[in-house]
């Protein structure tokens, strides 16, 4: 098996696995820790080069909203986008490089340590799917269907995957 193949099949797996995971259990890891504090996600941050075409980009595509931008004494542009309780900062930084092609294929990325990905829980994957395809979006992971969940990667506007997930009562 190629090692392309290999790392996929065994990402699609791992994945599988922790969705088939029985709610009861994923109740007990989340309450097991060792820090006696609670947490939050509050953002995901993304370098981006034309901040402008990303703002229009997510809020067409998502229908998220620009809250602020500003800009940095080094010519650094930042934003901050929202849609209910999720919220993505932007940055676009002068001379920035772009994203490497092995960094806009989500089976290739394992590959590379680092963040892989954020994704957005859906309530119907292939109907957010098919709507976003429709203006355009590039589906990078085809649309894998399993009992616990469905989900597929699209690439935003400078080319960061985006997982589409959708997990299926049992």
């Amino acid at each position: 098996m190629k090692p392309v193949k290999l790392v996929t099949a065994f990402a699609v797996l791992t994945l599988v696995g922790l969705f088939l995971m029985p709610t009861s259990l994923e109740t007990a890891v989340a309450q097991s820790s060792n820090a006696d504090f609670d947490i939050t996600l509050d953002h995901v941050a993304l370098s981006v080069p034309d901040i402008g075409q990303s703002i229009a980009w997510y809020g067409e595509m998502f229908g998220f909203k620009e809250v602020r931008r500003g800009g940095q004494p080094n010519s650094m542009q930042t934003a901050l986008i929202q849609r209910g309780d999720i919220r993505i900062e932007l940055f676009q930084v002068p001379g920035a490089a772009p994203l490497p092609e092995s960094r806009r294929n989500p089976s290739e990325d394992f590959r590379t340590h680092g963040v892989k990905h954020f994704a957005f829980r859906v309530k119907d994957v292939r109907t957010v799917l098919a709507e976003l395809q429709a203006k355009g979006v590039k589906v990078v992971f085809e649309l894998h269907d399993y009992p616990g969940a469905a989900f597929a990667f699209v690439s935003d506007n400078a080319g960061n995957a985006v997982e589409l997930i959708q997990y299926k009562t049992q």
